[in-house]
């Protein structure tokens, strides 16, 4: 592995023609405790140095994973010391912690930030600790990558919230300082990352739709397009890998010991084009007539009646649901090639289809149940530059004036 890539348990091995395979390899003594897969073929190259920030990715999460199955292994409930680690290693494996009730997802994100946690001051102990070193964590931790790039305000802003978060289990769990802690940081103030401002538009997803046709990716127009109509999250159209659950037997669509779900499939839609979905965040049960879609109907056309079974997005080259990151990491390329800035993320099409319909005049809390959102404030969060209030306010001050004038 070359020394300037960081990227734990990767591992290459030679083809004939010269190049390398690239593989994530699991810890062997986990691997011995049980851990699957043992390895994972990763489809990049290092001499594409585009792909490197990709291979680093899939070798940080494929790691954190392995580690949080490590921290979960049964074994006496983890002894407390007074130390930042020791708390850590609590409340992942402690029965009665919230780490335990979260989502495969968050908890792959949770144990990313943990493991930073625990490298960088985990023997520190609880007692010794004061707000002044909270403040220095943080202003290290945002600190560009970098020399004149951009802070790491996200980053920093992470930690101190996980912080938040340990010290409130440790509070439930009645160990020594924790209150003391949490009270500090609950009345500490840190910058927050900026929320983001930029909403995909109709014409970045009709020039993104023209590009994946010209190059055979339906399956991208298809996807992005439904994001864009349906006011729909990506995970919610194309589905998500989920590990198996120790014991369950491994059936449905399979891929590296993950089942695919939650993805929208052909039997969601009716005959008449209505789709109608429970939504993987929240639960909330939406409904949308994409008859009213002229784009969508017209790609749906392009998908042959044999092919109308099963997952609604398939990636044309495997011939099954995009594999995690794939989707995304195509998308890409498709957007560049249609003149898509790169500032416009896949996940923008949801704000832009949210600001476009507030700027169209049509009612907020009718924007919101499309969205399926349980609060108006979240919808409005979600509406990026959109005028339509701001219109309708305009138009009502000007025919307030116009007694005044004529009189």
């Amino acid at each position: 592995m070359p020394s300037d890539l960081n990227a734990p348990g990767l591992k290459t091995r030679p083809n004939r023609d010269g190049t390398r395979r690239l593989y994530w390899c699991a810890r062997t003594d986990l691997v011995k405790a049980g851990y699957r897969p043992e390895t994972v073929r990763l489809p990049y190259s290092l001499d594409e140095p585009s792909q490197r920030i990709l291979i680093k990715a899939a070798c940080m999460r494929l790691q954190a994973e392995m580690l949080e199955w490590s921290g979960r292994l049964k074994r006496p409930e983890a002894r407390f010391d007074g130390t930042i680690l020791s708390l850590s290693r609590r409340y992942q494996i402690d029965e009665a912690s919230p780490y335990q009730r979260l989502k495969h997802t968050t908890r792959r994100k949770d144990t990313y930030t943990l493991v930073l946690i625990e490298k960088a001051f985990g023997s520190r102990s609880l007692a010794a600790l004061k707000i002044a070193d909270f403040y220095r964590w943080y202003d290290a931790a945002k600190k560009p990558k970098t020399p004149g790039g951009p802070e790491r305000v996200r980053r920093a802003y992470g930690i101190i919230k996980k912080l938040r978060e340990l010290f409130a289990f440790g509070v439930m769990a009645e160990l020594p300082e924790c209150a003391r802690l949490y009270e500090i940081l609950q009345r500490a103030k840190f910058k927050q990352p900026e929320r983001r401002r930029i909403a995909m538009e109709l014409a970045h997803v009709e020039a993104f739709v023209a590009t994946a046709l010209e190059r055979d990716r339906l399956s991208l127009a298809l996807g992005t397009a439904i994001q864009f109509e349906a006011v729909l999250r990506q995970k919610d159209v194309i589905g998500e890998w989920e590990p198996i659950p120790e014991g369950e037997e491994a059936t449905g669509i399979v891929l590296n010991g993950r089942r695919w779900k939650n993805g929208l499939t052909w039997s969601d839609l009716s005959a008449d084009l209505i789709v109608r979905k429970a939504t993987t965040k929240t639960g909330a049960f939406v409904a949308h007539d994409l008859k009213l879609s002229p784009l969508v109907v017209s790609l749906i056309a392009r998908v042959p009646a044999s092919r109308r079974i099963g997952p609604l997005i398939l990636d044309e080259t495997a011939g099954r649901p995009y594999a995690e990151s794939a989707y995304g990491r195509e998308w890409r390329i498709i957007a560049r090639a249609a003149g898509i800035p790169d500032a416009v993320w896949n996940m923008d099409a949801r704000a832009g289809a949210i600001t476009e319909a507030e700027d169209a005049g049509a009612d907020l809390d009718h924007i919101r149940s499309s969205a399926a959102h349980a609060q108006l404030s979240t919808t409005l969060r979600y509406s990026r530059g959109a005028v339509g209030k701001s219109r309708a306010v305009a138009s009502a001050r000007q025919a307030h004036r116009t007694p005044r004038n004529e009189a």
